[in-house]
């Protein structure tokens, strides 16, 4: 990623960056208001080159800087969300997926994604201003995210695992309702008493 140091290279990086980041999370409703401000505020920012008069390469760097938050902003999103589809995918038995090596792979890109999100955070934390490099570390959790939500969360296996669990759960929950109903004959009196009235009759 190319610093931009133009309004055509600020608008290629919002293209290429911004734009599209945007849209997933507000195709998901979860559009946290601190990216609206920072996309507000580089707006803000462009507009003083003509209002102001102020130079283009210093209104592209200011914009630049909010539009970059934006985007960590948004990739810190991700991180959430997928930790919170790992979270539910875990109530569901997903061993029974290709003789479990889905759910090892799962949970080898899960770490992956916790501890790069730990090397970016931190790395972040030492710039305090998104730094290419910064940003580089984000882009790579980013797609990890993307490959967890597409390859796991979304995958069809995942469909067919809940409803095998479905299925085990209702044969479960009847042999519990039938086991219960027997257990309950068993320690009934007045059951004993019938039967061994029956036997007397018969032995007659």
């Amino acid at each position: 990623m190319d610093t931009p140091r133009t309004f055509p290279e600020l608008f290629d990086f919002y293209n290429d960056y911004v734009r599209l980041l945007y849209g997933r999370v507000q195709a998901q409703n979860a559009l946290p208001q601190e990216i609206l401000y920072e996309i507000n505020a580089a707006f803000d920012h462009i507009s003083r080159h003509w209002t102001h008069g102020h130079s283009e390469a210093e209104k592209v760097a200011k914009a630049f800087s909010h539009l970059k938050r934006s985007c960590l902003d948004i990739f810190k999103l991700a991180v959430k969300d997928t930790i919170d589809q790992y979270n539910e995918l875990q109530r569901i038995d997903t061993s029974i997926i290709d003789n479990g090596t889905f759910d090892k792979r799962m949970h080898w890109l899960i770490a992956d994604i916790k501890a790069k999100s730990v090397k970016a955070r931190q790395a972040d934390a030492e710039t305090h201003d998104g730094c290419e490099a910064v940003f580089a570390l984000w882009v790579e959790v980013y797609q990890m995210c993307e490959e967890f939500n597409q390859a796991y969360f979304l995958s069809p296996h995942v469909r067919w695992a809940k409803k095998k669990n479905r299925i085990y759960t209702t044969k479960a929950f009847m042999f519990s309702v039938v086991s219960s109903f027997v257990a309950g004959l068993l320690l009934f009196q007045p059951f004993w008493s019938f039967i061994s009235k029956i036997k007397s009759f018969f032995a007659r």
